[in-house]
């Protein structure tokens, strides 16, 4: 499970204490001269069945931007990639360190409170397929946002929720990519995803690397239709969550492998235009 690590910290007594604070904002040269402020973080809300979700874009300063959609894996996850319940406050989380990477290469980032987590309503009905696919048509409704350079990134379980309804995704909007982080979407679903695939997966289990990597790297490579275009990238002693525990100042935290941010961001930049 991609929460294998969470879980862990969360047998420690680990937690979350949301922290809402102002948006920044990011000072922009208007016409004649004029500085106008444009916020670097934009809080939205938006309905997922019978539940209230709320989530935000992280922008670069200026200029449209291509788009990044995190969907993170199913259950309680907030926007930064913590399950619900703290007892203090923890440091970064796993989400909030990746937009951070992404927003200074000049990307636009959204991302959500699932069900329950953060600042979102429950819901009964709310489910990951819809939560995914109501997050992405609200991501792509901005003003900011370039809609002929979108992306999927799909972490754990996030990416077989983008493997089974990848074509109402592409209805929405056509994907220039997506990339799957600790894929978990098999050789055969994987042929319906005709958008330029990034496969990041662990060596540590042979599942993660074989059924979840290389088998769905020959199986695209040999359909009999057409050559999908794929990438895969295996990360050296990792398990299927790719991430590791990190410090900032004394309060724990997690973020991706190095490795496998590296990876995406190289891949990322190959195919924004």
């Amino acid at each position: 499970m991609v929460l294998r690590e969470t879980k862990a910290l969360a047998t420690l007594a680990f937690g979350l204490l949301l922290a809402a604070g102002p948006a920044a904002t990011a000072a922009v040269t208007g016409g004649g001269g004029k500085i106008e402020k444009r916020p670097s973080t934009v809080q939205t809300t938006f309905k997922s069945v019978d539940a209230v979700l709320a989530a935000q874009w992280d922008f670069p300063p200026a200029g449209l931007a291509p788009l990044v959609v995190i969907i993170p894996p199913g259950g309680r996850v907030d926007r930064n990639g913590w399950p619900p319940g703290a007892d203090f406050e923890l440091g970064k989380g796993v989400y909030q360190r990746l937009a951070e990477l992404l927003v200074d290469k000049g990307y636009a980032v959204f991302r959500f409170d699932a069900p329950g987590a953060g600042r979102s309503s429950p819901g009964h009905w709310a489910t990951d397929r819809s939560n995914a696919l109501e997050a992405y048509t609200r991501a792509i409704d901005h003003a900011r946002v370039d809609t002929k350079r979108v992306f999927l990134v799909g972490h754990g379980s996030g990416t077989a929720t983008i493997g089974a309804i990848f074509e109402r995704f592409e209805k929405t909007n056509p994907l220039n990519g997506v990339a799957l982080l600790g894929n978990q979407v098999g050789e055969r679903l994987a042929l319906s995803l005709t958008s330029p695939l990034l496969l990041v997966v662990g060596d540590k289990y042979p599942d993660d690397l074989y059924q979840h990597g290389r088998f769905v790297l020959d199986a695209r490579e040999h359909d009999e239709g057409s050559k999908l275009e794929t990438t895969l990238v295996s990360i050296e002693g990792s398990d299927s969550s790719l991430m590791h525990e990190v410090s900032d100042n004394g309060s724990p935290g997690l973020e991706l492998r190095p490795e496998a941010t590296k990876a995406l961001l190289a891949w990322l930049s190959n195919h924004r235009g």
